[in-house]
C-alpha cells in the first residue's frame, strides 16, 4: 500500500482554468516522483533483508515446523500402526482353528454391532 498523498485542493473561485491545471500537472509530477522514491526505497529495503532459513535457501521456511506437515506426520503414523495391526490380524486369524475363530467372529460382530460407522 502506497504511503503517497494522491489528493488534489479543489480549484479556487481566483483561480483560472489554465492555473488549476498548472496546478495538477505539478501536482502530478510530484506524486509521481514521490511514489517512484518510495518504490526505490522498498526496492533497497527489500535487498537488504536477511532471510531467516534454517536450509539457507532463499526464502525457504522449515517445512517440518508447519502445521500441514505436523497433521500430515500424525496421519502417516497412524495409517503405518493401522497397517501393522492389518497385517498381526490376518496372522491370527490364519493361525485360528475352528472353536476360536467362531468365538473371534462373534465378536468381532458384537464390536460392528456396538460401534455403527
Amino acid at each position: 500500500m502506497s504511503k503517497v498523498d494522491t489528493t488534489m485542493r479543489p480549484m479556487s473561485h481566483r483561480e483560472t482554468p489554465q492555473n488549476y491545471k498548472n496546478y495538477m500537472n505539478a501536482r502530478n509530477k510530484q506524486i509521481e516522483i514521490e511514489k517512484q522514491k518510495e518504490f526505490e526505497d522498498s526496492l533497497r529495503e527489500s535487498a537488504n533483508r536477511e532471510v531467516k532459513s534454517i536450509s539457507g535457501l532463499y526464502g525457504a521456511n522449515n517445512i517440518f515446523a508447519e502445521a500441514l506437515t505436523q497433521d500430515s506426520k500424525k496421519v502417516i503414523d497412524l495409517n503405518r500402526r493401522k497397517h501393522k495391526m492389518k497385517e498381526d490380524m490376518i496372522d491370527m486369524i490364519t493361525n485360528l482353528n475352528e472353536k476360536e475363530f467362531t468365538r473371534f467372529e462373534g465378536s468381532m460382530i458384537a464390536f460392528n454391532l456396538s460401534n455403527p460407522r
